[in-house]
């Protein structure tokens, strides 16, 4: 079975790094013809547009085929199972970014196939943007070691979050994660504080002498239904210029996008001086780029 990319732990640290060093060449090179006659598939069952952008994008800079395949134009969407699916995508394709809304699909597409697939998204994790959100912060701060930047996430234990908290396991971060107790339980077994990772109730504690605070929607694709609750239990969990106040001279607020401003953060934060949400989309393109090649090569 191939080598996937279907959570953050399916990385060393040291892999890690060397795809962030990857990233960076791919930034000053932006072209590499370097997979010439090869194809990339893209199946997305969930809305997408940096993600679907960058990695399509990346995949012609390698000078591979990007191919996007719309699940209603498929067999799948007539019955055909994953594990099928999955074996005949192996003979077309030399791997495959999946953006799903279930976890056991991906996991299934994983053990089926012999070619690598990488997670554009799932329910549980965002690996493919935390690690192009490293490289962004490593960029910000011109640092090679991160690891004494404190890195606040506020919010919901989403996706965004797991994979963060587990980057942050990994590569020994500073990471405080905040949000209303009765969310936190996704995290519960990543947190340790004994490796300097923590989590909290308080917002006036996590986010002093933050040097990067980090949000994301509150009502994930497929929650809809909760967003009434979910606006109520987080609405002390905005991100203002008042609680921005609180960090370090340095900071630097980071959203993953899209935003819902007036929810989880304030157009007066996104669009100031310490945003870097652009940044961070730009980003995306390198990253994919370099994960891409990680897997082909």
């Amino acid at each position: 079975m191939p080598r996937s990319l279907i959570s953050i732990d399916d990385l060393t640290e040291k892999e890690i790094l060397k795809i962030l060093a990857k990233i960076a060449y791919f930034k000053k090179k932006k072209k590499v013809a370097k997979h010439l006659g090869k194809s990339v598939g893209l199946l997305f069952e969930k809305f997408s547009t940096r993600t679907r952008l960058s990695f399509e994008s990346a995949i012609a800079k390698l000078g591979a085929n990007p191919i996007f395949i719309n699940k209603q134009d498929t067999q799948l969407s007539r019955g055909e199972s994953i594990v099928e699916t999955a074996r005949m995508f192996s003979f077309y394709l030399d791997a495959l970014v999946y953006r799903t809304d279930s976890d056991s699909k991906i996991n299934d597409f994983h053990k089926a196939s012999n070619i690598p697939i990488i997670n554009a998204l799932s329910d549980l994790e965002h690996p493919t943007q935390i690690i192009s959100d490293i490289f962004t912060i490593k960029e910000v701060f011109n640092k090679k070691n991160i690891r004494k930047i404190n890195i606040c996430y506020i919010g919901d234990a989403n996706n965004i979050a797991i994979s963060f908290a587990k980057i942050a396991k990994i590569l020994n971060l500073n990471f405080t994660f905040c949000c209303p107790k009765k969310y936190s339980k996704p995290l519960a077994n990543i947190i340790n504080k004994e490796i300097g990772l923590s989590l909290t109730t308080d917002t006036n504690k996590a986010f002093h002498n933050a040097d990067v605070v980090y949000t994301d929607v509150w009502t994930s694709m497929g929650m809809e239904k909760e967003n009434a609750i979910r606006l109520k239990d987080f609405k002390k969990y905005q991100v203002t210029k008042t609680l921005m106040k609180k960090t370090s001279n340095k900071s630097v607020f980071m959203h993953c996008l899209p935003a819902h401003i007036g929810e989880e953060v304030t157009l007066d934060v996104i669009n100031s001086d310490k945003s870097i949400v652009y940044q961070q989309a730009e980003n995306k393109l390198y990253s994919a780029m370099a994960i891409i090649d990680f897997f082909l090569s």
